[in-house]
């Protein structure tokens, strides 16, 4: 397995880089950030008036003559006192194909390792998808003042390896069902959030190319699936549904928002059920420039979005919002196979569950090699006996 070679090389050549240098420190917290809301995003209800659908559970049906993928990638993180390094997994489900897993059968980049400058140059491993630059070739620097944050650069990998995924499978399938938004639209893209430092400028560029990249590969096939709405606040913001709720001028999340609506025109007696909302049109105003003052965005394309509440007897409520680039979005393939347990769609449960297994198992590699040669921090080394013990459980 050459991915077992390659990060045995390049954690070696981290630590002999280390040895000529002055015991140094670096920033090991992540920092994530909120999608885009309010100022540059619009949203817009395409139907008259605010008008749920309500159906029992087993409503939609699978379509088994139809080709369908699923993906999602994960990430671990396995930090020195003065190198931060990245892990990332992909999965991708295809009932026509099986499993497909970065980096395991498929190309993917699947590590990527910040620190000083000095160390970064020093690792020369004959593996593009071992990273310590971004895709416009700066180093993944983490210098004082001068962080190039690990979330960061889990972001710009992860995005990477699906746009990687979604080529492998887009030409072959009928549907493509993302776990995630179908393009991201971070903070860092606007004037709301002040990117003062090189490397957050540079991180800037980056990924808003690879957003621009994934842009591109999208079609009509290609379905998101965002399971996290607790950082949204994106439905308080369409004046429909502020007026039916009684809610303008506040500034509520979006699982607040679906609870009212499910309260108020979605409950049923007759449980479980699916309540959809929409279609809703979302738009972004978003400029991104590269180094030379062009405009890293073509376009950005909108999104058409149905809002989903799912509910049985004595469990929570599930959220989603099911996006596309289709305003004719079918929620058929997300929604016809849903899990028992927790109410998910099954193929996005099971990407879920396997990329996370990818990543956890490179980490545990990782942190075998990392722990004779580096100073992995203490958070980690608790993170790899929760991680070996789920492996012994599962």
């Amino acid at each position: 397995m050459e991915w077992k070679v390659r990060i045995k090389e390049v954690i070696e050549k981290i630590a002999e880089a280390k040895r000529k240098m002055p015991e140094v420190r670096v920033n090991n917290e992540g920092n994530p950030e909120h999608e885009i809301e309010e100022k540059i995003m619009r949203i817009e209800l395409l139907s008259e008036k605010v008008k749920p659908e309500v159906y029992p559970l087993d409503y939609f049906k699978y379509d088994s003559n139809k080709r369908i993928a699923s993906l999602d990638s994960s990430s671990r993180y396995l930090r020195d006192h003065s190198v931060n390094t990245c892990l990332v997994g992909l999965s991708i489900y295809s009932n026509k194909r099986g499993f497909i897993d970065g980096p395991y059968t498929i190309n993917t980049p699947y590590m990527g390792i910040s620190s000083y400058e000095d160390i970064l140059k020093q690792i020369n491993v004959n593996d593009n998808n071992i990273r310590t630059k971004n895709v416009i070739d700066y180093y993944y620097v983490n210098e004082g003042r001068n962080e190039y944050k690990i979330d960061d650069i889990a972001d710009e990998i992860r995005i990477e390896a699906e746009n990687i995924g979604l080529k492998e499978v887009i030409n072959d399938h009928d549907i493509i069902i993302v776990d995630g938004p179908i393009y991201p639209t971070p903070l860092e893209f606007t004037e709301e959030l002040e990117v003062t430092t090189e490397a957050r400028r540079k991180h800037k560029i980056a990924y808003a190319k690879l957003v621009n990249e994934r842009m591109k590969i999208l079609n009509d096939k290609v379905i998101g699936v965002v399971k996290r709405l607790e950082n949204s606040k994106k439905l308080v913001n369409e004046k429909n549904i502020a007026e039916l709720l009684g809610i303008e001028n506040s500034n509520l999340r979006d699982t607040t928002v679906l609870e009212l609506i499910d309260e108020k025109l979605c409950r049923r007696n007759n449980y479980p059920y699916i309540c959809t909302i929409g279609p809703f049109k979302l738009e972004y105003a978003i400029q991104v420039e590269d180094e030379n003052g062009g405009k890293v965005f073509e376009k950005i394309l909108p999104k058409y979005a149905y809002y989903v509440i799912m509910r049985r007897p004595y469990f929570p409520p599930t959220f989603l919002r099911i996006e596309s680039i289709s305003e004719k979005l079918d929620l058929s393939p997300v929604l016809s196979r849903i899990t028992e347990n927790n109410l998910l769609p099954t193929y996005i449960e099971m990407v879920d569950k396997r990329s996370k297994r990818i990543s956890a198992s490179l980490f545990i590699y990782a942190y075998e090699i990392a722990s004779n040669n580096l100073n992995v921090i203490h958070d980690d080394k608790m993170s790899y006996a929760n991680v070996i013990q789920q492996f012994l459980q599962s």
